[in-house]
C-alpha cells in the first residue's frame, strides 16, 4: 500500500474550463480521448525507482534482493517494490507544460486517461492527485503495462483511435498505433521517428535542461575543496616538500572525492521526499527531476567502487581508511542523520577522518592536538549548519526539520553548542603553539604563527553572526569558498604560516614583548 495521504487538488474539471484554448486545437482529436503516460512524461521522475529509493532508505538489503529479482519477473516486483512504498505523490515533480495541456483536452470535452507501467495503487494516487483524468491504469502484477502491452490495450479501450503522449523510445510502440502523437523530449530526431511511421505529431515538450552543469551539481564537485584536508599532515610534518609524498596526495585526491561524489548522490536519492519540501535542496538535479533516478543508482556504486579500487592501488591502509570513511557516510545517510546531535558528531568526525586519510598517504603520526582541534573546529562548523537549517524552518512556521532530528526550540541549543565549540578551537590553537609548535623548532619564525588563532577567531565569530541571521549557506563550505572575507582571512592565514616556515630566525623579533619592552631581562 502506498503510505501517505496525497495531496488531492481542487478538481481539475471544475477549473479547467478558465484555461485558454486555442482555436481549432482539438478539431481532429475531439472525439478521440488523450492517453498520458506518468513516469518522464506527466512528472519528471520514475515512480519505480521513487519506490526503491524510498525502499534504500529504510530496509537496504530487501531492495538489493529486489533489484536483482527485477529482470526476471517486472510486473510482480514492481508490484511489490512500488505497493509497498511510502511515496508522496504530492511532491513529485510535476511537468507542468503536459499537465496544462490535458487541462485544455478536458476543457475541450476529450477523455482524458492516465496511462502508466507504473503499479495500478501509484497510478491512482497520482490521478486522484490531479483530478482531471477520467480513468487511470496501470500494471496489475500479473501484465507490465508498457510498449506493446500498454499500446493493445489502448486499441481495445479506443478503437477509433487516440491519442498519447509519452517520452521515451519504449512509446515507440505506443505511438505506432496511435492516431496522434504528442512527445516530451527526445527532439526532432524522435519527432521525425515518429512521423515516418505516419503518425501525426499533435505536441512537443521540452524537459528540464540535464547536461554537464546538473551532473557537476548532483557530483557536488564544489564539496572536493574539504578534501584538502588531506594534505594537513603532511604540511604540519613538513614532508609535504617530498616529490613522492606530494604527488601520493594528488593522486588520491580525486579519488576521495570520487567516492565522496557517490556517496552524495546515494544520500540525494535516499532523501528525495525530504529533499523537495526544503527551500533549497528542493532545486537539486535529482529531486527536481533534471536527472534521472536511474541513472544516479548507477552512478553512486560506480563512483565509489571506482574510489575504492584506486585506493587499494595506492596502498592498502589507505583504502582501509577509505572503506571506514564510506561505512561512517552510509551509517549517516540511512540512519545517524536522523539523530539530533549524533548527526554533527558523525559529520565532524568524516571530516577529522580526512586527515587520518593525509597522515596514512604521508606516512606521519597524527598530532593529538589536530585531532582534538579538529573534532571542536568541525563540530561548530556542523552546528552552525543544522542552526540555519532550524532557523528557517521556524521562520516558514514549521515546528520540525524534515528527516532530521531536530525541532523549532532547539535553536538556542545549537546556537549555543556552536558558539561553545567555536570558542574552544582558537583556544586549543593558542595551546599548540604554546606547548608543541615553539618546542619544535620546526618554524624558524614561530612569532608569525599566531596570526592563525586571531584569524581562526575572527572567520568563526563570523560564521555564527551570519548562522545567527539564517544567512549563512546550508553549508559552511560552500560559504568559505563564496565569502570574500573568507576567502582574505584564508590569505592571511597562509600567508602568517609561509612566513613561520620561510623567514630566517630573529626576523619576528618585534612581536616578542619582553625584548621589545626590556622586560625581564630581554625575554631570557
Amino acid at each position: 500500500m502506498v503510505g501517505g495521504k496525497p495531496h488531492v487538488s481542487q478538481p481539475l474539471s471544475a477549473r479547467a474550463v478558465n484555461d485558454p484554448v486555442p482555436q481549432g486545437a482539438y478539431a481532429d482529436d475531439a472525439d478521440i480521448p488523450l492517453a498520458v503516460d506518468l513516469d518522464g512524461t506527466l512528472v519528471f521522475t520514475d515512480t519505480l525507482f521513487e519506490a526503491l529509493a524510498e525502499h534504500m532508505r529504510r530496509r537496504p538489503l530487501w531492495t538489493i534482493w529486489q533489484l536483482i529479482q527485477l529482470p526476471f519477473a517486472i510486473a510482480r516486483v514492481k508490484a511489490r517494490i512500488q505497493g509497498e512504498a511510502r511515496i508522496d505523490v504530492g511532491s513529485l515533480p510535476v511537468n507542468e507544460d503536459v499537465l496544462a495541456y490535458c487541462r485544455r483536452a478536458r476543457a475541450a470535452g476529450r477523455k482524458i486517461w492516465l496511462v502508466s507501467a507504473a503499479d495500478q495503487g501509484i497510478v491512482s494516487e497520482v490521478a486522484e492527485r490531479f483530478g482531471v483524468f477520467d480513468r487511470a491504469v496501470g500494471s496489475d502484477g500479473t501484465t507490465n503495462n508498457k510498449g506493446a502491452n500498454k499500446g493493445r490495450f489502448l486499441v481495445r479501450e479506443a478503437p477509433r483511435g487516440f491519442e498519447y503522449i509519452g517520452d521515451s523510445r519504449a512509446d515507440m510502440k505506443v505511438w505506432s498505433m496511435a492516431k496522434a502523437a504528442s512527445i516530451v523530449g527526445g527532439g526532432e530526431p524522435r519527432r521525425r521517428a515518429v512521423e515516418r511511421m505516419g503518425v501525426r505529431v499533435a505536441q512537443t515538450f521540452e524537459r528540464p535542461r540535464r547536461g554537464a552543469g546538473a551532473w557537476l551539481k548532483a557530483l557536488r564537485i564544489h564539496q572536493w575543496a574539504k578534501n584538502v584536508l588531506i594534505f594537513v599532515p603532511a604540511i604540519l610534518a613538513m614532508k609535504i616538500t617530498d616529490p613522492g609524498t606530494l604527488a601520493t596526495l594528488l593522486i588520491a585526491l580525486p579519488l576521495i572525492g570520487a567516492m565522496a561524489s557517490g556517496t552524495y548522490i546515494l544520500n540525494d536519492l535516499v532523501d528525495l521526499s525530504a529533499d523537495r519540501s526544503h527551500p533549497t535542496k528542493k532545486k537539486r538535479p535529482f529531486a527536481s527531476g533534471r536527472l534521472k533516478l536511474w541513472q544516479g543508482f548507477m552512478a553512486a556504486p560506480l563512483l565509489i567502487v571506482g574510489g575504492l579500487i584506486g585506493g587499494l592501488m595506492i596502498s592498502p591502509g589507505f583504502a582501509v581508511t577509505m572503506l571506514s570513511y564510506l561505512v561512517i557516510t552510509l551509517a549517516y545517510s540511512f540512519k545517524l542523520k536522523r539523530a539530533a546531535l549524533a548527526d554533527v558528531m558523525m559529520l565532524s568526525f568524516l571530516y577529522t577522518m580526512r586527515l587520518v586519510m593525509g597522515a596514512v598517504l604521508a606516512g606521519v603520526a597524527l598530532s593529538h592536538w589536530l585531532m582534538v582541534f579538529s573534532m571542536f573546529l568541525f563540530v561548530s562548523l556542523s552546528l552552525a549548519k543544522r542552526h540555519v537549517e532550524v532557523l528557517r524552518r521556524t521562520e516558514m512556521g514549521e515546528r520540525r526539520v524534515a528527516n532530521r532530528g531536530y525541532r523549532a526550540e532547539d535553536a538556542g541549543l545549537t546556537l549555543g553548542l556552536g558558539i561553545a565549540t567555536a570558542t574552544i578551537a582558537p583556544l586549543i590553537m593558542v595551546l599548540y603553539l604554546i606547548e608543541s609548535a615553539w618546542p619544535s623548532g620546526n618554524y624558524p619564525t614561530p612569532e608569525a604563527l599566531w596570526v592563525a588563532p586571531v584569524m581562526l577567531a575572527l572567520w568563526l565569530t563570523r560564521v555564527w553572526l551570519l548562522a545567527n541571521r539564517g544567512e549563512l549557506d546550508d553549508d559552511p563550505v560552500v560559504f568559505a569558498i563564496k565569502d570574500p572575507q573568507s576567502i582574505a582571512i584564508g590569505i592571511v592565514l597562509a600567508l602568517g604560516f609561509i612566513a613561520a616556515v620561510t623567514l630566517p630566525e630573529g626576523s619576528a623579533q618585534i612581536l616578542n614583548m619582553n625584548a621589545l619592552f626590556d622586560i625581564g631581562g630581554g625575554g631570557n
